[in-house]
């Protein structure tokens, strides 16, 4: 025997010799001493859902039952049962599985067994339940309650400035290490106000806070920072990086999202404000649907639809498609709810249980059903008063309008039909309508191409009555061989041929017929019921195109003409290219009486001006009351366009916040196959939590708005664990470049250990005393003397801790990639505070079938705002930003990387940006500093790095600037190491 899965599927004894725990009975032993070591080393292959070897440990029954071969134990009699001889000869657990048993453990399963293998009733043991070296169990830290650990006595109590010293100097003295010794006033200024604000200091507030002897000197400056309108632009980036937040959809089509930008200005805003924690998390998680609406709770939800999106699977695809994708976008919003506040990855259970975590996968469906109502798109942010306010605002107009709109209707009954060509970088633009006199309804049908052609470039809208008698014909070329100047019109199916596409008809209803030839023109003739629409073609063969399904009389629809393919590739009856020549000249004369002259001929146009204009109807000249109609027509236009223009004054305002509908049933997906349903389930928390209760209590039919309420309610509870620690771990993290636990947005098994488990707890509880309140929370961290402490290194402590997890010391890093662009733009004196807004775009857009954004760089002011107003794309991300490893919008990124490679240099000493703030930085300073060249080299040395220049810097600074100009040492200090790091 191999394994411990080729035990017997009977038991010796039965299940009568096997014995339960009845009442008054103790199950301390079972409890305490074997369910700890059957749990932590068996569990793993022998459970209930995957049981290897057909052994399954986790209730009485199956144990019983033993496995494939023989039985796992004899109750009473340890040294006979297989299981004991297995742990004990060491083959289980298996080398790969884990460790051998000790000693005590085989004693521990030896002497229940030899009592008689009880089993209490009903218990279930769980994977769960303990904590091994491969998962985390229900016993894992960040699921126990939080506590309020008492601050310890420490032997330096002259050091200790509130109680975040003394945890921190009570492990340094575990380790008899001292902490560093504290940073000059200068030093302090630069990295709180980088911390804060992201912004370098200026030589005015460096000698302000250097003259301030006032023992509050540095309360004092912290409370200035943190009022300052720039702080919510600062940890605002911080929130924006952990709720992976987008402008643009990604994937392939990556398109703009115009109104993503007022869900930025929330969290600015909020940060700013000090909003209480509590509030921040459940208006982003439920600020729709709460009792009293207000415009933030609206954009608040803008967190919900931050994500990705791939839109193009939506469109055209088959229900199974759109549901595959709809599972996609659920599991990246489940994984940003439960990485964002709870610090879990909960998206790992959507297939399976938690491979290292003890969430289960229902779990995951539970959240699912909490989400399932949420779907991409742009909303009105009005709250109910204000739209009512904005319909009565606009109700005259609009009736207006609509009387306008109704009386141009009747008139056109009475003009002829014009198609209006104008035309718009350099491409020729078809819009209008053929024949509305012919037809009172505005009905037109619709579409599809497949997904290899490209939208159509414009399209032409085509009335008629379809009653077997009428019908009209279009002219689209001009004569080919008196002039190069003409229309034309194909539809490349790789064989030669060309077809046509009414649209509102299925392409395989359409049947090519006999083909039509003269000497010079040559036709493509669609006969519908005896109507008929001939489209003139350059072409050397033309067919006959039959339709076969019978259209009621009315509009015919759009003729939708798309883009050529020059490629072979099957075409679906869609017409691919129209093409408009530079000049188009007048057609004097029909080319063609059978073309333009039968008895159904409604009228024929012709375009009047070579860059554009209208096609006219020439059968118009007979119509007596031409211009008197003409003149109504234009008096209604004229005020009709007055009466838009005010309408225009009253828009709705839209933001990217998403869209809600009502949740079909939740069922957990077997492997995560929407084939497979299991089970269905209601809405729920995490289970591993155990206070409050994840059951939330929830019916199915639940409306959508209240699940989302209440599991917000659930997530900031006071006892819910892992919200309050998740956040004050982030906010340690972004002070000291670490947080006390390393993976800020995973507490579980791969998070490891927190470095200082009783500050995260003293931190989570303080947190929660002060209502939530984040900037007391910098006050408390910023005011303390770990934070006051110097980055000096330290031989001795590095040696047993090189990483600085007991931060002996200062951590110093570099600052992130929008910091330095701003840094620079702050001592370079072009920074353009504006807050909030629109954000800025440093690209042109183009888009055929996907958008493609073209970077450029720019002087101009709105160019020079601060980074976080730079429009988030995904694939229009500024090459010294993301040199400098700034991530992409479509990912999570709780803790940014820090790398060093040499691109990051050339960039910074060859970036167009970088090398106009240098020359902006010269020329500011030469205003300010005159011709003095002491004064020059000493004010960019304070501007850039906050402090005056060494005798031998100077010296240095002073002979490239004679040699080389003001410029290059600007230059040079903007790429210095000193002016990109933080100390």
């Amino acid at each position: 025997m191999n394994s411990l899965s080729q035990l017997t599927a009977g038991c010796l004894f039965g299940l009568a010799l096997f014995s339960h725990v009845r009442a008054g009975e103790t199950t301390t032993d079972f409890e305490k001493s074997v369910a700890p070591i059957l749990v932590k080393n068996c569990l793993n292959c022998h459970n209930s859902s995957e049981p290897k070897g057909a052994l399954d440990l986790t209730r009485q029954e199956t144990v019983a039952k033993g496995g494939k071969t023989r039985a796992t134990l004899v109750p009473g009699k340890a040294n006979e049962s297989f299981l004991i001889r297995r742990v004990t000869e060491g083959s289980m657990p298996p080398k790969k599985g884990g460790r051998r048993l000790t000693k005590d453990e085989i004693a521990s399963l030896s002497t229940w067994i030899d009592a008689g293998a009880k089993w209490p009733e009903g218990r279930v043991l769980s994977p769960f339940e303990f904590t091994t070296e491969h998962r985390a169990g229900l016993d894992w830290w960040a699921f126990q309650p939080v506590s309020r650990p008492q601050v310890p006595t420490v032997k330096r109590r002259e050091w200790v400035r509130n109680p975040v010293d003394a945890f921190i100097l009570a492990r340094l003295e575990d380790n008899k290490a001292a902490p560093a010794p504290p940073a000059d006033k200068t030093t302090y200024l630069r990295r709180a106000k980088y911390d804060l604000l992201g912004l370098p200091p200026t030589p005015q507030e460096i000698d302000a806070f250097l003259a301030d002897d006032s023992p509050d000197a540095y309360e004092k400056l912290i409370d200035r920072l943190i009022a300052s309108p720039h702080y919510g632009e600062r940890w605002g980036r911080h929130w924006l990086d952990v709720v992976r937040f987008g402008e643009s959809d990604g994937f392939e089509n990556d398109k703009l999202r115009e109104h993503a930008w007022p869900y930025r200005d929330y969290v600015i805003r909020s940060f700013n404000e000090d909003k209480p924690y509590a509030q921040f998390v459940k208006e982003q998680l439920a600020g729709d649907v709460w009792q009293t609406l207000t415009r933030d709770g609206l954009l608040a939800t803008g967190f919900l639809v931050a994500g990705p999106w791939d839109e193009v699977q939506f469109v055209g695809k088959s229900k199974l498609e759109r549901m595959r994708t709809h599972e996609e976008q659920v599991e990246d919003l489940l994984g940003a709810v439960g990485q964002t506040f709870l610090g879990m990855t909960v998206n790992c259970a959507r297939c399976h249980d938690h491979k290292f975590d003890p969430i289960p996968q229902r779990d995951y469906y539970r959240l699912k059903a909490v989400f399932d109502g949420i779907d991409h798109g742009n909303r009105s942010i009005f709250t109910p008063e204000e739209q009512k306010a904005h319909d009565a605002a606009v109700a005259p107009v609009q009736k207006r309008i609509d009387e306008l709109r109704a009386g141009l209707d009747e008139l056109r009954d009475l003009l002829p039909a014009d198609v209006l060509v104008s035309k718009i970088d350099d491409k020729m633009l078809v819009e209008g309508r053929f024949g509305k006199a012919l037809d009172a309804r505005r009905v037109s049908a619709s579409t599809e191409s497949k997904p290899a052609f490209h939208k159509p470039p414009f399209t032409v809208e085509c009335w008629a009555k379809l009653d077997g008698k009428a019908g009209f014909n279009i002219l689209v070329a001009n004569n080919l061989k008196e002039s190069g100047e003409h229309w034309e019109i194909y539809s490349y199916v790789g064989t030669g041929e060309f077809s046509a596409f009414l649209p509102g008809y299925d392409p395989s209803e359409i049947k090519s017929g006999v083909e039509i030839t003269d000497a010079k023109w040559h036709y493509l003739v669609m006969s519908l019921d005896g109507g008929k629409v001939q489209l003139h073609v350059d072409a050397k063969m033309v067919k006959e195109v039959a339709v076969t399904r019978r259209q009621p009389a009315g509009p015919l629809g759009k003729l939708s003409f798309g883009a050529y393919l020059p490629q072979k590739i099957g075409c679906d009856g869609v017409l691919d290219e129209v093409r408009l020549s530079n000049t188009v000249r007048k057609i004097e004369k029909a080319p063609d009486a059978r073309f333009c002259a039968d008895e159904h001929t409604i009228g024929l146009w012709h375009l009047d001006a070579a860059d554009g204009g209208t096609f006219r109807d020439s059968s118009a000249a007979n119509r007596p009351d031409l211009e008197k109609y003409k003149k109504q027509q234009n008096g209604l236009l004229s005020e009709l366009k007055r009466h838009e223009t005010e309408l225009a004054k009253h828009p709705i305002p839209q933001a990217y916040i998403g869209l809600r509908r009502e949740p079909e049933p939740t069922f957990v997906l077997q492997r995560g196959d929407l084939k497979k349903p299991g089970p269905q389930v209601t809405p729920g928390g995490l289970s591993p939590v155990r206070a409050p209760s994840p059951e939330l209590g929830l019916a199915a039919d639940t409306p959508e708005g209240q699940r989302r309420l209440k599991f917000a309610d659930w997530v900031i509870h006071p006892d819910n664990p892992l919200t309050g620690r998740v956040i004050v771990n982030r906010i340690w993290q972004y002070h000291f470049g670490r947080g006390l636990v390393d993976t800020p947005s995973d507490f579980g098994f791969h998070a490891g250990q927190p470095s200082h488990p009783k500050l995260l707890d003293w931190l989570a509880r303080e947190f929660l005393a002060t209502g939530g309140s984040v900037k007391k929370l910098h006050r408390l961290i910023m005011l303390s003397e770990t934070y006051r402490q110097s980055s000096r290194f330290n031989p001795e402590p590095a040696k047993f801790d090189a990483d600085d997890r007991l931060l002996w010391r200062f951590p110093p890093r570099r600052l992130e990639a929008e910091i330095v662009r701003d840094a620079m733009l702050s001592v370079s004196g072009e920074l353009n505070e504006q807050v909030g807004g629109p954000s800025f775009r440093p690209f042109t857009v183009t888009v055929f079938n996907t958008h493609f954004y073209h970077l450029f760089d720019s002087d101009f002011p709105d160019f020079n705002r601060r980074t976080v107003y730079r429009i988030s794309v995904n694939t229009a991300r500024d090459p010294l930003l993301e040199t400098l490893d700034c991530p992409a919008p479509s990912i999570t990124m709780p803790k940014r990387p820090m790398t060093t490679t040499a691109l990051q240099a050339l960039a910074l000493m060859n970036d167009s940006f970088v090398q106009r703030q240098a020359e902006r930085f010269a020329r500011q300073v030469q205003t300010r500093a005159g011709d003095d060249r002491e004064a020059q080299i000493t004010l960019i040395y304070r501007l850039t790095l906050g402090r005056p220049p060494t005798k031998e810097e100077f010296a240095a600074t002073a002979q490239l600037v004679q040699e080389h100009g003001l410029d290059a040492a600007c230059w040079v200090l903007l790429n210095a190491s000193e002016f990109l790091y933080v100390r």
